[in-house]
């Protein structure tokens, strides 16, 4: 009875590591299809740092000169990046595998935020999301813990900076925010569906305030999962739908990347027994 229940458990984990390093996967070959790989930024003029010590640690190693060095080591660099996560999809129980993967992901990340010149945000959710596989299986569910603890810390800081910096004291500031936003498309694309559902929350304010007043609460309301599993399932919904909205109103497209924390989420608390 022990050993089929190890066996499920085991099965039950590489089956979730398959899915997740799959995810990833299929996310990386959508940035070499849409041109979001280091062979597509390495010529960039920007070598954007900012205050993160890791940006400036991998600089001082020289690694963003040496990846970005030719447009060839560039491109062998992400084929290799997109092979090793091919490997962890196919051998889920190599954790040499899993850490090799997730340090090229982040250089891959530090990297291109680098060149891009400014941070991105849809690479922050992969992080979270492969913690858990870096260790061994005995400490699989405290990694998992640990993981979903930082993904719940994370949502409810960005509500907790929007709440102390008092942006919601401004009536209309969605208003502003979306009018920079969308400028450009606006410019483009001035009757599309986005466009005019924009253009109606610029001209009513208090639509977009409502709105803003809704993210918030929903990413202050990520506190619950630091304490508790019971709303899990709730906050995996909340992840999904702060991100669609995200989408559709601020054009940031960051599914891919932050979506996948939900797994942490709605991962069985007992593996099944057979």
């Amino acid at each position: 009875m022990q050993l089929r229940i190890l066996n499920s458990a085991q099965w039950s984990i590489a089956t979730w590591k398959r899915i997740v390093f799959s995810f990833v996967l299929l996310a990386l070959l959508y940035f070499w299809y849409s041109g979001m790989m280091l062979h597509h930024v390495w010529d960039s003029p920007f070598q954007y740092k900012g205050a993160d010590l890791t940006y400036w640690f991998l600089h001082s190693l020289r690694v963003d000169k040496l990846l970005t060095s030719n447009q060839f080591i560039a491109q062998v660099f992400s084929f290799v990046l997109i092979s090793f996560f091919v490997l962890a999809s196919l051998f889920p129980k190599k954790r040499s595998l899993a850490i090799v993967s997730g340090i090229l992901l982040l250089f891959y990340q530090v990297i291109f935020n680098m060149k891009l010149g400014y941070h991105t945000h849809h690479l922050f959710g992969f992080q979270f999301a492969l913690l858990p596989f870096y260790f061994k299986e005995s400490l699989f569910k405290p990694s998992l813990g640990l993981a979903k603890v930082l993904c719940c810390l994370s949502y409810f800081f960005a509500g907790f900076f929007k709440l102390y910096q008092g942006a919601w004291l401004s009536f209309d500031s969605f208003s502003h925010v979306l009018s920079n936003q969308h400028a450009a498309y606006l410019y483009f694309n001035p009757t599309g569906i986005r466009s005019l559902v924009v253009h109606y929350m610029i001209s009513h304010p208090s639509i977009g305030f409502m709105f803003f007043i809704s993210a918030m609460i929903v990413q202050l309301s990520f506190i619950v999962g630091v304490f508790s599993n019971k709303w899990n399932k709730y906050l995996a919904v909340f992840i999904v739908l702060f991100h669609v909205m995200d989408w559709f109103l601020m054009n940031l497209g960051v599914f891919m990347g932050m979506t996948l924390l939900v797994w942490l989420l709605i991962y069985p608390n007992r593996p099944k027994i057979a």
